[in-house]
């Protein structure tokens, strides 16, 4: 299947998983989840195994015409997602970059954290698309 198919079903997914499926708790609580408390971990983490699974009818869909095959794609996908969702990666880019605190200004944490998202989705339709 194109690659850009595969990044427009694969954005759906994403929005499935990353705002009508995620809990406040998971919100509240993933960051540093890779270090951290167990609270955090296990929010992290059931956050990344729920955001996974939105995928599940997509990967169904697409069975058969992605290059990674279907196991090779979903570890595309939560792997950038785990590490990106931890959040100190985004919070060192923001400071370093960007000269900003997300701390301070959620909206544009917000929209940092989607843009790698996005951007991490687009690099793994083109390598999963034809």
């Amino acid at each position: 299947m194109p690659w850009v198919d595969v990044f427009a079903v694969f954005v759906v997914s994403h929005l499935v998983g990353d705002y009508l499926l995620q809990t406040e708790w998971q919100v509240r609580h993933k960051h540093g989840g890779l270090t951290a408390a167990s609270e955090n971990r296990r929010a992290l983490i059931s956050h990344v195994a729920t955001y996974t699974l939105s995928f599940v009818p997509a990967l169904a869909w697409l069975w058969g015409s992605l290059r990674w095959g279907v196991v090779g794609v979903a570890a595309l996908i939560a792997i950038p997602h785990l590490i990106q969702d931890d959040g100190r990666l985004l919070s060192a880019y923001a400071r370093t970059i960007k000269k900003a605190n997300i701390g301070a200004n959620p909206v544009l944490g917000a929209a940092l954290d989607q843009s790698f998202h996005i951007i991490a989705l687009f690099l793994t339709a083109l390598v999963a698309g034809t």
